[in-house]
């Protein structure tokens, strides 16, 4: 699992990403960020969701895009500062695209996928999968205390020294080399 969320920037701005750890995340958006958070520095978080649903923060982008306009949020595939002409009209023509199972943009009913365990045929609120670490309908969700990363019982994600893209220890994604 990893986290989709929404930065509130200056001057009115936005900024919607993906990450496994927000804390860390969060904290190079502070100080080297992305070229949008070097030019409208991050004020506070709007909105985070735990999720497996790969199409998530493209859909959050294109939300934010049509509710607060095109110049005031990048994010996903979105990310330049100065869109080009081709980009800012595939953003409009994703505003017609709306899923009408989920509501969403940026994919159709046939494409939605399920925020818990990203797969295809329901929606998060009918997922038998936990809500917490992805765990099977097996698992028991209320007394969950798995870390999504290495799926440990002992230890939450945010003590996990695993690395996200192989699993292995004594370094994190950023420094992987799978």
């Amino acid at each position: 699992m990893f986290i989709v969320y929404v930065l509130r920037c200056s001057h009115g701005k936005y900024y919607v990403g993906r990450t496994m750890d927000l804390g860390i995340r969060i904290n190079q958006h502070k100080s080297i960020g992305t070229m949008w958070t070097r030019k409208y520095p991050y004020m506070g978080l709007l909105w985070q969701k735990r999720t497996n649903n790969e199409d998530l923060e493209l859909s959050k982008t294109l939300e934010f895009m049509h509710l607060l306009g095109i110049d005031n949020v990048r994010g996903s595939i979105y990310s330049r500062p100065d869109l080009s002409f081709k980009e800012r009209l595939e953003v409009y023509l994703n505003f017609n695209n709306k899923c009408s199972r989920c509501g969403r943009f940026g994919h159709s009913s046939n494409n939605c996928r399920c925020d818990i365990c990203g797969e295809y045929g329901h929606l998060s609120y009918q997922c038998l999968n936990c809500y917490k670490c992805g765990g099977g309908p097996d698992h028991n969700f209320e007394s969950c205390n798995k870390c999504y990363k290495c799926k440990s019982p002992y230890h939450y994600y945010w003590n996990c020294n695993n690395c996200y893209k192989c699993g292995g220890s004594g370094h994190f994604a950023r420094e992987c080399y799978m």
